[in-house]
């Protein structure tokens, strides 16, 4: 009896090895995982870097005043106003000035007149030498009154001495206006700046004369054209930065100053490796950095990986990629060393 037993147990052993054994022979080999992939491109030195910036005014601002005290009659701009050189900003009252003039103009004529009466005298010897010096004399100091006396009546007007924008308006009608205090502050933005501050491990990437896109949002983020003209040579001493600034033209002068701005510059620096986009990148558990790469269209292998500086295209691989190799962009996060894959068309 316990024979029987002890051999169908044996019998029903056998039968559940056979049955594992079935059982792996059906396992499935694990579908492909669909990704994007893209080809490894060789870094060519060229790369772009974005700042946020400042625009300002051209160094030259000009403050205003009138020559002589007196009391404002007229001002004839409000600030924000385009001038052109030459342009009547403002005025003061000109009747005592006007009379002045016209009193020195009236014994300028006099003078002239003794002059020219007693000129041909002098020349047919009737009229005595000290009495001729005396009416020359007093005409050449009526003309210089009447020129003193004219001047007087022109710095009455307050003029542009140059194209500009009307900054700052310190006077309005009735004011007593004093010489050498500023009244009306015009400010030159047929050129503006955009000011920026650079890191310093990449001041020394820029140069006079580089390229720069300034993106302008309180100007519907309008792009201009700009140029390097100044690097700083003092550093932040808390940010460790410098300050650069980038000339635009500025001709129709909508560009105001105190706008943000986006500055792109374009540099060009040593550079090795090669670029990828950063989505090809993941970083493991240590801290490290790894791409999955497609050899034989089929398999995903995985690939450690050194990673330099970030471009504007990508990120820059200094070892373990070639240029011309293929790297999963998309998927690779379902993915698994020598994974099978299926190329997603696009």
């Amino acid at each position: 009896m316990k024979t029987r037993m002890f051999m169908a147990m044996l019998v029903s052993a056998a039968a559940a090895v056979m049955s594992g054994c079935g059982d792996r022979d059906d396992v499935r080999k694990p579908e492909p995982v669909s990704v994007d992939v893209e080809t490894v491109r060789p870094a060519d030195g060229h790369e772009s870097l974005t700042y946020s910036g400042t625009i300002e005014e051209e160094s030259e601002t000009i403050p205003l005043s009138f020559a002589s005290s007196g009391t404002v009659s007229a001002v004839f701009v409000s600030e924000g106003d385009a001038v052109s050189r030459g342009r009547i900003l403002a005025r003061l009252d000109t009747v005592a000035a006007m009379n002045a003039w016209r009193m020195a103009a009236a014994a300028e004529r006099r003078a002239e007149d003794a002059y020219n009466r007693l000129t041909p005298m002098h020349r047919n010897g009737n009229l005595p030498e000290v009495k001729y010096v005396e009416v020359e004399t007093g005409l050449q100091q009526a003309r210089a009154a009447a020129a003193i006396a004219k001047k007087n009546l022109d710095d009455c007007s307050l003029v542009a001495t140059t194209d500009g924008v009307v900054g700052r308006r310190s006077v309005d009608p009735g004011m007593i206006a004093l010489p050498n205090v500023a009244s009306i502050t015009l400010v030159k933005i047929s050129k503006v700046y955009a000011k920026v501050s650079v890191p310093e491990n990449e001041i020394s990437s820029m140069k006079k004369g580089d390229r720069a896109t300034v993106t302008i949002d309180a100007l519907g983020g309008r792009k201009v054209t700009g140029t390097v003209e100044e690097i700083g040579v003092l550093a932040d001493p808390v940010a460790h930065s410098y300050k650069i600034r980038i000339g635009i033209a500025n001709r129709d002068r909508e560009i105001r100053p105190g706008m943000i701005c986006d500055v792109d510059c374009e540099i060009s620096r040593p550079s090795r490796g090669c670029v990828v986009p950063c989505a090809a990148v993941l970083v493991d558990e240590r801290g490290g950095h790894y791409v999955y790469t497609v050899t034989d269209g089929k398999t995903a292998g995985r690939r450690t990986v050194t990673v330099g500086r970030l471009f504007d295209r990508g990120i820059e691989v200094l070892d373990g990629l070639a240029a011309g190799e293929t790297v999963v962009v998309a998927g690779q996060h379902k993915l698994t060393d020598q994974a099978p894959v299926r190329i997603a068309v696009r």
